[in-house]
């Protein structure tokens, strides 16, 4: 059975694995089943018959999982104890499809999604003053700790779909989300997309994405320290905490994993949440840090 690989690093771990020339991540608890049975296919909108770029694909409630490629084609190996088990497949704007494990047991089976509206919320702008404020985490490229994206020695498409988040306090005041910053301490791909998303709060827990579409974003040249992402395009507004996360689901070269971390800090007042596959279940963090805020215009 696949033990969780743990996300926040001491610098102790990270300096060993960069002496070894291994991923930040690596990790004597990260371990991988020997057996397993690879499984391959396409997602494809089932009108249209198009690919589906990004789609999260796992086996439900597990560490097994990935995004397919910008194709909609995927890979993923099951173990042998999660044959029997249930298989999620999931985007923004598509019904979610659950079926069986073994029913992927053919290659390259094609799964089709079904579209589903996606719900506006209403939105009345009422303030006439409005005040800049920075949420979320602060952990800069100076520090001892960092989140970690990859996985030792777990194959790269299944370390894709790792998501890190942080609850921000926005209360119950209108909320216009105007930048959005991160901060990445080690950074080995000469490309690498992240997928935001902003996530409503159910007993504790990241719930429903609130965004209408799918907010990408691209770090190039191997680039770490903070980057900056303008949603003002977005038009985003709540009226309520949220979770703000950044998933992993591509990076170039495709061939293995590398180093790729967030900055963290250890102890700070930020609650974080993280997955260790895209259908994984939300594990929460208290008292720790993270690279990761947003700029709002909040209502006085």
């Amino acid at each position: 059975m696949k033990q969780r690989a743990p996300f926040v690093l001491f610098l102790f771990t990270v300096v060993l694995s960069f002496t070894a020339g291994m991923p930040a991540s690596a990790s004597s608890s990260a371990a991988v089943p020997l057996q397993g049975t690879p499984v391959t296919g396409t997602v494809v909108d089932q009108k249209s018959q198009q690919p589906i770029a990004y789609v999260s694909v796992g086996v439900l409630e597990t560490s097994t999982g990935t995004v397919s490629k910008e194709d909609g084609t995927f890979q993923l190996t099951i173990p042998a104890n999660e044959v029997s088990k249930t298989i999620r497949i999931s985007a923004l704007g598509y019904e979610a499809k659950e079926i069986k494990a073994e029913a992927l047991l053919s290659p390259n089976t094609t799964i089709s999604l079904v579209t589903k509206p996606v719900q506006l919320a209403e939105v009345n702008v009422k303030a006439a003053k409005w005040k800049t404020r920075e949420l979320g985490g602060n952990a800069g490229p100076f520090t001892l700790f960092h989140n970690a994206f990859t996985v030792l020695p777990r194959p790269l498409q299944e370390n894709l779909g790792r998501e890190l988040g942080v609850l921000i306090h926005a209360g119950d005041k209108q909320t216009f989300l105007s930048k959005l910053n991160f901060c990445l301490t080690s950074n080995q791909f000469d490309q690498v997309k992240f997928r935001v998303n902003l996530y409503s709060l159910k007993e504790g827990k990241p719930d429903q994405n609130l965004l209408p579409e799918n907010i990408y974003v691209t770090v190039n040249e191997k680039k770490r320290g903070w980057i900056q992402v303008d949603l003002e395009p977005y038009n985003l507004y709540v009226q309520q905490d949220f979770i703000l996360s950044l998933e992993w689901i591509d990076c170039s070269p495709r061939t293995e994993s590398k180093a790729l971390t967030l900055a963290a800090a250890m102890p700070a007042f930020q609650t974080i949440y993280h997955k260790d596959a895209s259908q994984d279940k939300w594990e929460k963090m208290s008292a720790v840090g993270i690279g990761l805020n947003v700029v709002v215009q909040q209502e006085q």
